[in-house]
């Protein structure tokens, strides 16, 4: 199975995301973490008012990021994909994109898992006060159609390669340009997880 579109949303080279950064920004996009050059390749599908979605992010993702991500062996994506039953899920996506303009996209998804009960009260620039971040931005982010823009295009890009819940993960390698691999659904444990990423390392060997 390839997934050629899954592969740019690894490496965030949507033209709208690049719209959404200003031309003299370079930096690897604020959604990627880990090593390029590592051999295994996740990309995973959350929506932020997802219960199960909390729950891997809480205690399973901490985890992967010790064992697999911090060590070059797995180059990691995030992607929004909120769901049409959630609606503090699509506000919740544009605002954590907005606290990754300022560099605080990771600690401020984080920040919104742990606090889920709290979303119906738009906590959103409250959080970006307590993570430090220049509230005044975020809130002119937050306004920003671009970043609505980009959001659907994560979405739309979702779903013409089959996803349909939350969480989901597409995990393989990348040969020839191509992300190969299996899409999975689910709050997977660490070593469910771990099992699956640690065959694709001995087929990289």
């Amino acid at each position: 199975m390839t997934h050629q579109r899954l592969l740019l949303a690894l490496i965030a080279v949507s033209l709208l995301a690049g719209a959404a950064r200003a031309p003299q920004e370079t930096a690897a996009p604020f959604n990627v973490m880990g090593s390029a050059e590592a051999p295994v390749a996740i990309v995973e599908f959350s929506d932020l008012q997802c219960s199960y979605c909390a729950r891997y992010a809480l205690q399973t993702f901490p985890q992967i990021k010790r064992a697999y991500i911090d060590t070059g062996k797995v180059h990691y994506a995030a992607i929004d994909f909120p769901l049409p039953m959630h609606p503090y899920a699509f506000p919740a996506a544009v605002a954590a994109r907005c606290a990754g303009e300022q560099g605080k996209y990771w600690q401020y998804r984080e920040a919104i898992f742990a606090d889920q009960s709290q979303l119906a009260s738009d906590p959103f620039d409250a959080l970006a006060s307590k993570l430090g971040l220049d509230v005044a931005s975020f809130k002119y982010c937050r306004r920003d159609v671009r970043q609505d823009a980009v959001v659907r295009e994560d979405l739309a890009m979702a779903r013409r390669d089959g996803i349909t819940s939350t969480p989901s993960f597409m995990i393989g390698r990348v040969v020839d340009g191509e992300l190969r691999g299996e899409t999975i659904s689910g709050a997977k444990s660490f070593e469910e997880l771990a099992a699956k990423i640690d065959a694709l390392l001995r087929e990289a060997r």
